[in-house]
C-alpha cells in the first residue's frame, strides 16, 4: 500500500467508484480478463499465469564452502526479499494479515461490498481514512508497482507508477483484476502472493525478510504480537516501520487495532489477545548487509564473483542488465571458495604483509590459489581491507583499505597488474624444450650488452643491457642450473637461440595476458618479465597450474553452480580446460622447476609440502620493485606477490616492515609457504613426478668440427661458432702439425657432443726428438674389475692401478646409465699398464654422461 497518508475525500471517491463497479460486476457476473492494461498482457496490470509476477525481485546470495557445507558470504538486492511457501507461513501471520487488511477475505470474491459500505460510513461520518481494498486488490496493486519498477527508463517507471496508484480509473481496473484473480487462483495462493510481495519499509519486502530484519527470526517463528506488529507496518511503512524509535508508539497503536480485529473475528482467543496487547513492541533489528563489505577476508573474492557476473554476456546483454539481475534475480551463487583455506591464507598474509605501508612507499601483497586440473579458485587474499565506501581508511599515504583487487585483472577488480619478473621465464623454458633443446645443455650465464637484432622476432627491438641479480653467477652452466638460480644471462642466451614471438605465443597458450587487456609487448626485456607486460596473480597461478596438470590449461573459475529462486539452475561460466603442451614437455618443465625448491631461489620452501613433490619459480623485477613466488603441487598452485602498488621502492632496502622479520623482498616466501601448507593438508599432492624423457635432458647434440692444424685462436673461434666452449688442454709432439697449433680435440672431430659442452684442445709441441730405442717392456700388472661401476669411478680405479689409457665406447643397451657394461682386457687379467689401452663399453650416450659431470645438478 502507499506510504503516503490517505486523504478522506479521495478515499470516499475511490470507495464510491469501487462500490459502483463491484455492484455492476457482481450483478451481471462479469469475469474480466486478467490482463487489463491493453489486452496484450504486457502492461503494469498484467498478471502472470502462475501467480508470480515476472522477475519478482529477490535478493541474490553468494555462498562459500566450509567443511563441505555452504556458508553465506554476501547478499545483493534492490528489494530485500526471501520468497517462502504456504507451509512456511504460520497461523499468527495469516491471522494478522486478515485482521490488518481483510477479515472477510475468505468470504468475498475479490471485492468486499460489506467492507466498502463500512469504510464509506466511517469515512463520511467519522472522518476516518480507512480504505476498503481487499487483499486481492492490494496484491494486484503491488504487482503493478513491481512491474513498473522493472521498466528500463525512469520516465517509463514514473508513468507506470502513476497509473498503478492514481485515480478512480485505476481503482476500477484494480477491482476488475481482483475479481479475475479470485476466479483463477485459490485464496491461499493469493494471500501467499501478497505476503511475499508486500513492502515493509525501506528495502524490506515480503514477510520472511521483514521477520528476519525487524525481529531476527524466520516468519514461521513469529509470535502473535510480532506478526501483528509487522502487518501493521504495511498500512503505512514510512510512519510505522519499527527500526525508527519515534515510530514505536504509532506501530503499537496500529498493532493493537490489528489484534482487536483478530479477536473480533475470533482469529485469536481473549487470552492470546491480552498477552499480545501487553507485550511491548521491542524489535531486534538484524540488518542484512548488501554487497561484499560484509564478507570479511573473502570480500575481494566476493567482488571478483560480482565482476564475473557483470562481465559475462551469458547473464545479460549489457553490464547494467547483468548487475540488475544480480540485485533482483534471487540467485543462490555457490562459489569455489574454501573458507578453511581462506582463513589460513588470510593468517599467512597478516603474518607477512601489513595493511599499512612503510613511510615513503606504497606496498601491498596478494595471493591466490587454484586447484590444478579444474581451475577452481580455493582462496584469494590481499593485504588491504576491502572498502568500497571511500572511507578515510582508503585515503592518504598510510591507507589500509581499498576496493581494488590486486589478484585480478582490471575488468575484474580494478588492478593494472604487476611486472611478473622471472616468473615469466617459465615460457622461455617451455619454448626452449619444444625447439629441441635440453635442460643439461650448457649456455653462457654472463650478461653483456645486446645490440638490436640479437633476439629473433623481437618487436619492438633495440639494444638491451640486462644484468644478473648477483655477482658471480655467470659463466657457462646448464639450463637446469640456471633455472634453479634464476640466472638472467642463461635465459638471455636461451632466447638468442629462439624466437621471441614464439615465447610470447607459449605465454598466450598458458593464459598469460596483460591485466589491462592491452597487447603483449615482445621486446627483449620481456624475457625477464621486466617490461610492460604486467599480469595479475590469478593469471600467473593459472599458467603454472598448467604444469601441475601436465600440460592441460584450465581457465580460472569462481562459481560452482547457480540456483534460481524457482529451483532451476543457471549455467555458470565453466573452466576452459584444454591441452596446450605435450605431457612430456610439461614433465620436463616441472622437473626443472622442482630444482628451484630444492637448491634454487626458493630452496627450502618445499619443506611445508609434507613430502609431496613440488615446483616453484620466484620472480624479482629490477630494483626489487615487485617480488613473486608461484608454484605448488600436483593438486594446488599458489601465486604470491609482494611489491609496489604504485611507486618504485626497492623492497630489498625495506627492513622491519614485515611481521615475519624479513626484508619486504623476502616476505613472499613465508606467505607462499603458509598458504601452500594449508593447501597441501586439504588437497594432498602426489609424492613423485615422472622422470623426463632423455631428449629433454640432453637436448641437441652437435658435431665437433675439425680444427686440427689451426691456431688456438682460430680453433677456439670455430668451436664457439659451432656452439661449444673451447679450452687448451695438454700438448703432444707432432711431426706434421706446427708447434702451437691444434693437433686434436677431445671429444674428437666428427663425434657428437652436447651443445655448449667443453672441447679440449691438444696443442703441438713440435717434432718429437729422436730417442734411443728402448727394449720392450716386460712389466705386467693386473687389470681391475670395473664392469658395473659408474664411468667416473671405473676410470679412477684403472688410473690408480696404472692403466691411464682408456677408450670409451657408448652403447645403447639395458643397464644403469653411464655405468660400464663390458671391458677389455677383462678384469683380473694380466696386462702391461704402459702399453695397454683399456676398452670400456658404457651404457647411455656421451652427452648424457658428460652432463652428469656438470656442477649444480
Amino acid at each position: 500500500m502507499s506510504a503516503r497518508p490517505r486523504r478522506t475525500g479521495s478515499a470516499v471517491l475511490g470507495i464510491l467508484g469501487i462500490a459502483v463497479v463491484a455492484g455492476l460486476m457482481l450483478t451481471v457476473g462479469v469475469a474480466p480478463a486478467v490482463a487489463l492494461s491493453s489486452g496484450s498482457g504486457s502492461g503494469p496490470f498484467a498478471l502472470s499465469n502462475d501467480l508470480k509476477i515476472a522477475n519478482l525481485q529477490q535478493k541474490t546470495q553468494i555462498y562459500a564452502q566450509k567443511n563441505g557445507k555452504p556458508v553465506l558470504l554476501a547478499s545483493f538486492y534492490t528489494q530485500n526479499r526471501d520468497v517462502i511457501t504456504w507451509d512456511q507461513v504460520p497461523a499468527a501471520v495469516k491471522n494478522a494479515t486478515l485482521g490488518a487488511e481483510d477479515p472477510r477475505f475468505y468470504d468475498h470474491g475479490g471485492v468486499d461490498p460489506m467492507g466498502i459500505l463500512s469504510a464509506l460510513a466511517n469515512n463520511v461520518l467519522h472522518g476516518s481514512n480507512r480504505g476498503a481494498s481487499t487483499i486481492s486488490q492490494q496484491y494486484v496493486k503491488n504487482v503493478c508497482i513491481q512491474e513498473a519498477e522493472l521498466l528500463p527508463t525512469q520516465q517509463q517507471v514514473d508513468a507506470a507508477y502513476a497509473e498503478c496508484t492514481g485515480g478512480i480509473s485505476r481503482k476500477l481496473k484494480e477491482a476488475r483484476s481482483a475479481i479475475a484473480l479470485e476466479k483463477a487462483y485459490s485464496k491461499n495462493q493469493i494471500m501467499l502472493g501478497y505476503l511475499n510481495i508486500a513492502g515493509f519499509g525501506g528495502r524490506i519486502y515480503g514477510i520472511q525478510s521483514a521477520a528476519q530484519y525487524y525481529y531476527g527470526v524466520k516468519a514461521k517463528d513469529l509470535s502473535i504480537a510480532q506478526a501483528a506488529s509487522l502487518m501493521a507496518i504495511v498500512n503505512n511503512p514510512n510512519y510505522l516501520r519499527i527500526d525508527e524509535k519515534a515510530n514505536l508508539p504509532a506501530n503499537k497503536a496500529r498493532r493493537d487495532y490489528v489484534l482487536s480485529e483478530e479477536l473480533k473475528y475470533k482469529l485469536i482467543t481473549k487470552a492470546e489477545y491480552d498477552t499480545a496487547v501487553a507485550t511491548p513492541v521491542k524489535p531486534k533489528i538484524t540488518p542484512t548487509t548488501t554487497g561484499c563489505a560484509g564478507a570479511g577476508s573473502a570480500a575481494f573474492f566476493c567482488d571478483y564473483v560480482v565482476n564475473v557476473v557483470k562481465n559475462d554476456p551469458a547473464f545479460g546483454k549489457t553490464a547494467g542488465d547483468r548487475y540488475n539481475k544480480l540485485q533482483s534475480a534471487g540467485w543462490k551463487i555457490y562459489t569455489t571458495l574454501d573458507l578453511g583455506l581462506q582463513a589460513a591464507a588470510n593468517t599467512a598474509m597478516k603474518a607477512t604483509v601489513p595493511a599499512k605501508s612503510p613511510a615513503g612507499a606504497d606496498l601491498g601483497g596478494a595471493a591466490v590459489s587454484v586447484e590444478a586440473g579444474t581451475g577452481r579458485i580455493v582462496s584469494m587474499v590481499e593485504s588491504k581491507r576491502y572498502d568500497d565506501t571511500n572511507s578515510p581508511d582508503t585515503k592518504g599515504a598510510g591507507y589500509t583499505a581499498t576496493s581494488i583487487n590486486y589478484n585480478t585483472d582490471t575488468a575484474y577488480g580494478g588492478s593494472g597488474g604487476f611486472q611478473p619478473g622471472s616468473t615469466f621465464k617459465l615460457f622461455t623454458l617451455i619454448d626452449w624444450l619444444e625447439q629441441g633443446h635440453g635442460l643439461n645443455e650448457l649456455v653462457q650465464g654472463s650478461t653483456r650488452p645486446y645490440p638490436a637484432g640479437t633476439f629473433p622476432c623481437a618487436s619492438p627491438d633495440g639494444p638491451w643491457s640486462p644484468g644478473n641479480d648477483t655477482a658471480g653467477e655467470g659463466g657457462y652452466q646448464t639450463v637446469m642450473h640456471g633455472t634453479a638460480g634464476s640466472v638472467n644471462g642463461v635465459f638471455a642466451s636461451m632466447a638468442m637461440k629462439l624466437k621471441l614471438c614464439d615465447i610470447m605465443q607459449k605465454a598466450t597458450d598458458l593464459g598469460f595476458h596483460r591485466a589491462n587487456n592491452a597487447p603483449l609487448e615482445a621486446n627483449p626485456p620481456a624475457i625477464l618479465g621486466s617490461n610492460e607486460n604486467t599480469a595479475s596473480p590469478l593469471t600467473m597461478a593459472s599458467a603454472y597450474a598448467t604444469i601441475a596438470n601436465k600440460g592441460v590449461f584450465c581457465s580460472a573459475v569462481a562459481i560452482d553452480k547457480i540456483v534460481s529462486s524457482d529451483g532451476t539452475t543457471v549455467a555458470p561460466p565453466k573452466a576452459d580446460c584444454h591441452r596446450v603442451l605435450p605431457e612430456s614437455i610439461a614433465v620436463a618443465v616441472g622437473y626443472a622447476l622442482h630444482g628451484v625448491l630444492v637448491n634454487g631461489t626458493a630452496g627450502g620452501d618445499g619443506s611445508v609440502l609434507n613430502g609431496a613433490w613440488g615446483f616453484a619459480k620466484t620472480g624479482t623485477t629490477d630494483f626489487a620493485h615487485q617480488t613473486w613466488e608461484v608454484g605448488g603441487t600436483t593438486k594446488a598452485v599458489t601465486a604470491a606477490w609482494v611489491g609496489n602498488v604504485t611507486g618504485q621502492a626497492n623492497t630489498r632496502l625495506i627492513f622491519g616492515w614485515s611481521p615475519s622479520g624479513l626484508r619486504a623482498a623476502d616476505a613472499r616466501h613465508p606467505l607462499w609457504k603458509g598458504i601452500m601448507a594449508a593447501n597441501q593438508a586439504k588437497y594432498p599432492g602426489d609424492t613423485s613426478w615422472p622422470q623426463p624423457d632423455p631428449q629433454y635432458l640432453t637436448g641437441q647434440e652437435i658435431q665437433v668440427p675439425d680444427v686440427s692444424n689451426q691456431s688456438v685462436s682460430n680453433a677456439t673461434a670455430a668451436l664457439q661458432a659451432a656452439g661449444f666452449q673451447a679450452k687448451k688442454g695438454g700438448s703432444t709432439p707432432s711431426d706434421t702439425v706446427p708447434k702451437g697449433s691444434v693437433v686434436s680435440t677431445d671429444p674428437v672431430a666428427g663425434s657428437s657432443a652436447i651443445a655448449g659442452s667443453l672441447v679440449k684442445l691438444t696443442i703441438s709441441s713440435g717434432p718429437q726428438a729422436v730417442q734411443p730405442t728402448a727394449p720392450p717392456s716386460t712389466a705386467a700388472g693386473t687389470v681391475p674389475q670395473v664392469t658395473g661401476a659408474p664411468l667416473g669411478q671405473a676410470i679412477s680405479m684403472l688410473g690408480a692401478a696404472g692403466y691411464g689409457q682408456t677408450n670409451v665406447t657408448y652403447v645403447q643397451q639395458p643397464g644403469q646409465p653411464c655405468s660400464v657394461v663390458s671391458q677389455s682386457p677383462g678384469g683380473n687379467t694380466q696386462a702391461d699398464p704402459a702399453s695397454t689401452t683399456v676398452q670400456l663399453s658404457v651404457a647411455g650416450s656421451q652427452a648424457l654422461c658428460q652432463s652428469q659431470q656438470q656442477p649444480g645438478q
